[in-house]
């Protein structure tokens, strides 16, 4: 059987639909016919930012519950059950703190809740339930960094890669292990910047520490290491990269197919083994899926693109 790895969607049902189609699914009664031969496997962020954000859900949530797809857990997932779950431990307060920022992320789909807040509830109890990361033969599939450390310790707090009912406040504090799985299989790794230097992310906040190119196995320098959409003034992109910590996904390790890193450009795998999906449909660029059927060099004509739809 075919696998495809669909990318980040956030809340682009329009779009979706068009990628589906261009894959062989046809709209029949209303619902998705498969083509046959097929499993879709989506890397999370359903949701935020676009316009449909609840159809997507129910998009997938449709596919992935009739079995024709699977679906990991998403940064954006993962922040929207925090923020609408109460901390038990401070009342009239939120796991995810509703700060102004927090709020205008999340603001697409709260301005579509408002309508329909019986479903919101359930999807949100759907969502809650996502694995963080999925294995299946010969392929492996997470939103933001494969980290087999922080997998296995998963696996002994929870018995599985996903969050049950009873862990979910250990992972909004900042000293527990499900909090550190959290910050690297659904956000990525980080490295602090040296010599004072920092960069305004595209919410327009200041940032010292920049995002880990972790599929990288043996990365020598900063440029090399460290992912920017250009590189902060007055970094040296030749300096050394010295990271005891780096994940370094092996080069013998099976393909890996992630999202969240926002890529542009063309198309193309990050190495043989690992391909990212996140071209930027959050802000209107395209839509990226890659066919899968078992080949262990990742190819750029795997991919399949979809421009936005409005």
């Amino acid at each position: 059987m075919e696998h495809v790895f669909i990318g980040d969607i956030h809340g682009h049902a329009p779009t979706l639909l068009a990628l589906l189609e261009r894959l062989g699914w046809k709209q029949r009664g209303g619902r998705l016919a498969s083509p046959g031969g097929q499993k879709l496997v989506f890397v999370g962020d359903l949701i935020d930012r676009g316009p449909q954000n609840l159809r997507t859900v129910e998009i997938v949530r449709d596919l992935v519950e009739r079995g024709d797809a699977l679906c990991v857990m998403g940064n954006h997932e993962y922040n929207a059950v925090q923020f609408h779950t109460e901390d038990p431990e401070n009342p009239g307060e939120y796991l995810r703190p509703r700060t102004e920022g927090k709020v205008r992320q999340h603001r697409a789909v709260l301005d579509e809740i408002e309508h329909r807040p019986g479903d919101w509830k359930d999807m949100l109890a759907w969502l809650r339930q996502l694995p963080l990361a999925l294995e299946g033969e010969g392929w492996r599939c997470v939103h933001a960094c494969w980290h087999p450390g922080h997998l296995e310790a998963l696996e002994r707090r929870s018995g599985g890669w996903y969050l049950p009912e009873n862990r979910w406040v250990a992972a909004a504090r900042g000293d527990t292990p499900e909090y550190a799985a959290v910050e690297t299989l659904l956000k990525g790794p980080e490295y602090e910047l040296p010599d004072g230097a920092g960069f305004f992310d595209k919410g327009g906040q200041w940032r010292r520490h920049a995002r880990i190119a972790w599929w990288e196995p043996e990365p020598a320098t900063l440029g090399e290491a460290l992912l920017f959409q250009s590189p902060p003034e007055g970094l040296d992109c030749a300096a050394g990269y010295r990271n005891p910590d780096h994940p370094a996904y092996p080069e013998v390790a099976p393909p890996v197919f992630f999202g969240h890193y926002w890529r542009s450009g063309s198309i193309e795998p990050e190495r043989a083994n690992a391909v990212c999906l996140d071209y930027s449909i959050g802000k209107g660029q395209r839509l990226a899926a890659y066919r899968y059927s078992g080949e262990l060099q990742l190819r750029s004509d795997g991919f399949r693109t979809q421009s936005c739809v409005s």
